[in-house]
Formats: structure tokens, sequence, C-alpha cells
């Protein structure tokens, strides 16, 4: 699987948001040549986005806030970065592997994994997945993937290995350590094939014994190091294999925790780290390797010395980058935003807009028309809504065009114009959870609030609101389906039988449509319409034309010129 790794682009999820360690794969990545990160999400809360360097320059890399919600990506992940709590790993390890069934591996940096999901874990996926850890710092294929923080997350060390590969494995039980061997192993004038740590926790996802298959199969390597502890039988696993032929590269190895002390079941740092009998001693397991032939060093200098005799192969990734750590003066910007240069193959006004505000490439000419007609239907309504007479106030009052417009967009809000955002969550919401009109009324007459987009001061069933009319029968001429719009009528049907002016209005109306189109002509998922509403564009439809309806009501006051504008006395009530 290792030479199949090399061979596939990373794509890494990483669940919990370490900073640095994220930061030291995205320098890894850009060291060995990649165009883009590895990283292609983020799971974590409160952001949509968190911003990283990428060399010398930055990049943002996208926020969600769970696995199932990473439908809207380009591209699918085939390796999960688990930085989540020992509680918490194991469902986001089963989600991720539920949600990408072809995914290759995972790292699970929490220590302390309980017995029963460690046991879980390891049955479900340790023949079917490369997975490192619990309680390890990663995998490390140089110039091709950096799962964890190993290798470090800071210096030089990554640059080395994004760019050079060589022939050696490092297979280690410890996350200090494994770092420490990488770096032994390039300083003797090796290199590094692939890395692992497969973790201190007493039950990891992947033996040594797997790792170290890998390590025999892999084409690239020629050297295996092996770092082990005292505890449990790992080593005589690997005695037997390489008595069978399974492993026939040379091995050299380590067994750490050797001591001498008449105290039994002496526990070291790591859980699997406890010698409970003679054999499980560092020192029994090492006569063990050396019968075998592994170059087993008697102390860690020793071990250390043997390193002289690895394959001194290193070559440097092609389309590396010639580039060792970031300038220490540069400094993250204050804030991102995107550039659109101009559109030069004759987009009309309303496209340019569609293309600006939806963040596209192209739209549909049928989406471009409705949202044509509904801006020249919202333009103005007249002088007497609270944002026009805001505007008109405040020019009499001497104020210039800037001003004048600012005081009537802060009047869009639930109550005027702002509603066309609350109504497409209100119609979404329930089209997606299969929901009938009847349940959504009885919810909100229970609750006893007002449903966004149904209602209106002056139009009832008696007296329709022509600008609805003129939507609905546009939309419904272009589309074969009109599921938010249908539902948003169901409602209307059953509200207006119990006053007259709880219709359908146009706030109602536009925003079901706009999702009808947004669906059938753009593509649109359901996830993706979720995230048009978090982060309230459907506003923005009402915003655009009615600000051209607010210049229309300044330019109104200044040719008439009537001068600073006061109520009267039998205007208002003195209580």
């Amino acid at each position: 699987m290792i030479s199949d790794i090399r061979n596939t682009k990373a794509n890494i999820l990483v669940a919990g948001n370490h900073v640095k360690i994220i930061q030291s794969i995205l320098d890894f990545d850009y060291a060995s040549g990649r165009e883009t990160p590895s990283v292609i999400a983020i799971i974590s809360a409160g952001r949509k986005s968190q911003k990283f360097f990428w060399g010398d320059g930055e990049t943002l890399i996208p926020v969600v806030e769970s696995v199932e919600k990473l439908e809207k990506l380009e591209k699918k992940p085939n390796f999960l970065l688990c930085i989540t709590s020992a509680s918490s790993t194991p469902r986001m390890v089963e989600a991720f592997f539920a949600q990408f069934p072809g995914a290759l591996g995972a790292h699970l940096f929490a220590e302390g994994i309980a017995e029963r999901d460690a046991l879980f874990l390891v049955k479900q996926y340790g023949d079917r997945k490369l997975v490192a850890g619990p309680s390890g710092v990663g995998l490390c294929i140089p110039g091709s993937l950096k799962l964890g923080a190993i290798g470090g997350v800071l210096g030089e060390r990554l640059a080395d290995l994004g760019a050079n590969t060589g022939n050696t494995a490092v297979i280690c039980s410890s996350g200090g350590m494994v770092n420490e061997l990488m770096y032994q192993v390039v300083a003797a004038g090796s290199g590094i094939s692939f890395a692992a740590c497969y973790g201190g926790d007493r039950f990891p996802i992947t033996s040594p014994l797997q790792w170290m298959l890998e390590a025999q199969n892999d084409p690239q390597t020629k050297d295996i190091v092996y770092f082990g502890e005292l505890g449990g039988s790992d080593e005589y696993v690997l005695r037997d294999a390489i008595k069978d032929k399974k492993i026939t590269k040379p091995v050299y190895a380590y067994i750490a925790g050797r001591y001498e002390s008449k105290d039994e079941n002496i526990q070291f740092g790591h859980a699997k780290a406890l010698a409970k009998a003679e054999e499980e001693t560092a020192s029994a397991k090492m006569e063990a390797l050396q019968e075998v032939g592994v170059h087993v060093g008697e102390t860690f200098e020793d071990f250390m010395s043997s390193f002289k005799d690895l394959s001194k192969e290193v070559a440097r990734e092609t389309g590396a980058r010639d580039w060792k750590k970031r300038n220490e003066a540069i400094k993250q910007t204050i804030f991102s935003a995107p550039v659109y240069p101009p559109k030069s193959h004759g987009a009309s006004f309303t496209e340019s807009i569609l293309l600006r505000i939806l963040g596209k490439e192209s739209v549909s000419r049928e989406t471009v028309a409705f949202a044509d007609m509904i801006f020249a239907e919202l333009i103005d309504h007249g002088p007497h809504v609270s944002g026009a007479v805001n505007t008109m106030i405040t020019t009499r009052a001497g104020r210039d065009m800037s001003s004048a417009l600012a005081t009537g967009i802060l009047t869009v809000g639930d109550r005027f114009g702002g509603a066309v955002n609350g109504a497409a969550k209100v119609w979404h919401e329930a089209v997606s959870r299969e929901m009938n009109a009847e349940e959504l009324v009885n919810d909100y007459s229970k609750r006893r609030e007002y449903i966004l987009g149904i209602g209106h001061k002056k139009y009832s069933v008696y007296k329709p609101d022509p600008r609805v009319t003129a939507l609905v029968a546009h939309g419904t001429s272009v589309l074969r389906e009109t599921p938010h719009l249908t539902f948003a009528q169901s409602v209307a049907a059953l509200t207006s039988k119990k006053r007259a002016n709880l219709i359908l209005n146009v706030d109602g109306a536009m925003s079901a449509l706009f999702m009808d189109y947004l669906v059938e002509k753009e593509g649109y998922s359901k996830l993706a319409l979720t995230e048009l509403i978090a982060i309230e564009f459907f506003n923005s439809l009402f915003l655009i034309p009615r600000t051209v309806g607010f210049v229309g009501n300044y330019l109104d006051q200044k040719h008439i010129d009537e001068g600073l504008f006061r109520l009267g006395e039998a205007d208002s009530y003195n209580y």
C-alpha cells in the first residue's frame, strides 16, 4: 500500500484544529512541489475557513462542522488526520470511513482510547486500512504524504522530507523517538522511504508486523529501522515472520526499557510498555531478534552507529521546490478577500451581479432572466415603506446621497425586505426534512411565531400582489420542478384560510423560486443551499434592486427640495 500512496495524490481531512501540525503538513507539501495543499478541509467549529502559509504566500483551508458536510468540496479525502479527544476519535474514524469507503488510511493522535473502542477499530479497520496510532505522531512518505506531526513541525527537516526520498523505512512505537530516528538516518547520509509511528497505546490499530510487511513489499525500501519497547509480544511475532522468510530485508533494531530492579511489573511511559513476565523484558526481546539475524544495538549508541550501514541512495523529488523555511519577517495578512477579474465576454449587468454574488464562473441564461425579473420588480415599492421614508427624511435634513442611502438600507430586516433569507430557510428546511405544510403551520402556530414569507399589509387573496403573480408565472413556465415553491404555496393555502392577507408574499415567492432555479439550472445541492442561507445570500436579492429605489427616493427629494422635515403636533401622540 505504501507504493500505492506514492502514486496517489494525498487529500487529507483533518478532524480537530491543531494549527502547528496542519501548517507543518503544508510546509512539507510546498517543499515537495505540490501546487495545492494536501489538507483539503478541517472539521472544526466557529468559522468557514482558516488561513495558513503556503510557502511565503498564503492559502485558505475550508472548515466544516462534520464529515457529513463535506459534500460541497470538489476533492474527496483519502486520508484522515484525527486530532480529537480519545472519546471522540472512534466516532470520527467510523464516520470518515463510512462516508469515504475508498479512503486509504488515517492517523489517530489521541492517547488513552478506551480498550473496547480500540479493539473495535482494530477489528474494523486494522487489516483493511493503513492506520497509524492511537498515541503516536503519524505516517510520513517523503515527497508524497505527511500525516501528522511526524518529522517535526518546524525547520528545514520538513523541507528535506518533502523534497528528498531514500530507501530506509523507520518503524517506531514512540512519537518522540520516531522523529529522532528519522533525523539520525538522514544525518548518517541515508534517506527515508517511509516512517510510521504505530503508537504507544496497548492496542494500536495496525501492528508492527503489518508495518514491517509494508516495508518488505515496498520496492523502494531496502533497509528497516525498528524501535520497540518492553512489554507485549510484538517482537516475537516479528521474529517468527523473519524466520519464515516473510521479512527478508535487513532490519536494524533497538528495544527500549532495559532496567535492573527487583520490582515486578515495571511500567514505562506508554500504556503498552509494561513487562509482566521475563519474556516481555527488553533484554529477552533483543535476544529473540538477534537469533534471526536482526542487527540489534546493545546500547542506543550502538543502534545509532549501525545506521552507517544503511543504503545511501537519496533522490530528489521531481518538481521539488528549492525552499527550506519561511522568512521569519513574513506575517499573516489581516484578512483575505478574493479578487474577481472583470468579465470580457459581454455579460449583462444582471449576469455580472450573479457571477459576483454566487462566486461562479458561469450562470445559466434562465437564472439570469429570472434574477433580472426580480430586480425589475423590486427596485421600488412606493414612498410609504420604512426604507424609503428614512431615505427621504435624511435627504430633507440636508445629508448627502451616501448618508441617505445608508439610513434606508439600515431599515432592512425581518420586518422589511430582509425576510427573504428567513423565508428561504423556512422553505429549505421543511423540504429537506420532507415535512408537509400542515405540520409546519401547526408548529409555528403552537410557538405563536410568524412564518417568514407569508403575509402582507396591503395585498390579500382578494387583491393579489402582482409581483408574486408575475414571478410565479415566469418561474413555473421555465422550471420542470418547483419543490420549494410548491411547498410555500401549500403553506399559503392554509394560512390564507385563517386570514385573507396571510398570502405568499414577494419575499416568500422569490426565495422559493430562486432556490428551485439554483437546484435545477445551476446544480446546487441541499448542502450548498444551506451554505447560501447561512451567509444570508438571499437578502442580497432584495438589497441590490432596492438600493436603486432608495437612490431614486433621494433624487426625488433633491428635485422637489421641500426643506427640513418635521412632524406636526397632530402626527404624534404624547402618552
